[in-house]
């Protein structure tokens, strides 16, 4: 394999990352002792499982983001086989390879390919138990770790995303389109839309001032993009700076588990406002994995996923992922007609009529 040009669609058919991700978590869960701790209790109730945790590991689990966490990681040692659940009660199961290492190969393609995402979820899984113990986040949206967002969002995974969300939203439109590109970050989705559509009008939308130089660098027609300044918008939970009926699509790329919980039901009624007869809304995010799978089906998708939410748990602000199920109830409780849900429910085309 040619490191340098690797084909982007072959390497995510292997699930790299997710596997990576499932062995970083195990080994997390190895050597901070959670492993050794629920074998000794052998059956448990989640909120036992909690109490242990926090008698035996000084885990500070008071709030709903760590409880949480706890939550996804007992999730996930369930996928691997490592517990199994009946009622409420589960039970441990003593297993060898759960998550098998990746081979050095594999590894050396990583490194190369996929640096940006597994170096940050490394970071992140490096300062999980510091913040289980009551630390504060690792990561904010401040200028400090503008770099960091860059590297972990220009991931080839997400770029391979971005592109089939963009195809799937701007295929049927038309020239001098409005395209309001929500929560930019460093710019990479106004990049793709922009190269691919030139005669659209975008606008761009941050509630984190530093990153609008970093994607106007990006940008070799940055002069053409209608910039809202963040001091325009609040955040969720408050009116976007728009106008109704304004905007043909909206593009919401890795912003839907920032949004607090009490506040999505709002904010995705305020793009719906925004957006024209006949617009579109195209949101790229990971869907938490349902007991049915039905929406997140892949074996290692749905461990990389939740080995994904663990992780940026100590980002501030992470509210985690969503169940397919309940986001299209609430997207059609809203009024959206839900035309497209694919790729395990991370790319979703949602219309207003």
């Amino acid at each position: 394999m040619n490191y340098n040009f690797p084909d982007t669609r072959l390497l995510l058919s292997q699930f790299l990352v997710q596997r990576y991700q499932t062995e970083m978590l195990l080994k997390f869960a190895q050597e901070e002792g959670i492993l050794r701790l629920l074998e000794s209790i052998d059956t448990f109730h989640i909120n036992e499982a909690i109490e242990a945790l926090q008698n035996k590991l000084n885990y500070q689990l008071q709030d709903r983001l760590r409880r949480r966490m706890i939550h996804t990681l007992i999730y996930l040692l369930q996928e691997c086989g490592y517990l199994s659940l009946e009622n409420t009660r589960y039970q441990w199961h003593m297993i060898e390879n759960a998550a098998p290492k990746l081979k050095d190969e594999e590894y050396k393609i990583i490194e190369v390919s996929f640096k940006g995402v597994v170096g940050f979820f490394e970071e992140c899984i490096k300062y999980s138990g510091d913040f289980l113990r009551g630390a504060t986040p690792r990561f904010n949206f401040n200028a400090e770790f503008t770099s960091i967002w860059e590297s972990f969002l220009g991931n080839a995974e997400f770029n391979f995303a971005r592109s089939i969300l963009i195809e799937l939203l701007m295929f049927e439109k038309k020239e001098n389109s409005n395209i309001l590109v929500l929560c930019f970050g460093p710019g990479f989705d106004l990049v793709k839309i922009s190269e691919r559509f030139s005669n659209v009008k975008l606008f761009g939308l941050d509630f984190a001032e530093n990153f609008y130089d970093k994607a106007k660098s990006k940008l070799s027609n940055s002069h053409t993009i209608e910039w809202v300044r963040s001091d325009r918008w609040k955040g969720f939970g408050f009116p976007l700076p728009f106008q109704d009926n304004c905007m043909e699509v909206v593009f919401f790329g890795c912003a839907d588990p920032y949004i607090p919980v009490e506040k999505r039901r709002y904010a995705y009624k305020e793009i719906f406002r925004v957006l024209k007869h006949e617009g579109s809304l195209g949101i790229l995010t990971n869907s938490y994995p349902d007991q049915e799978k039905k929406y997140v089906k892949d074996k290692w998708i749905r461990l990389g996923i939740l080995a994904h939410d663990f992780c940026e748990s100590v980002c501030e602000g992470w509210q985690g992922f969503h169940e397919a199920v309940n986001s299209i109830k609430l997207f059609k409780e809203i009024g959206y007609h839900t035309n497209t849900v694919m790729l395990n429910a991370s790319i979703w085309r949602l219309d207003k009529p």
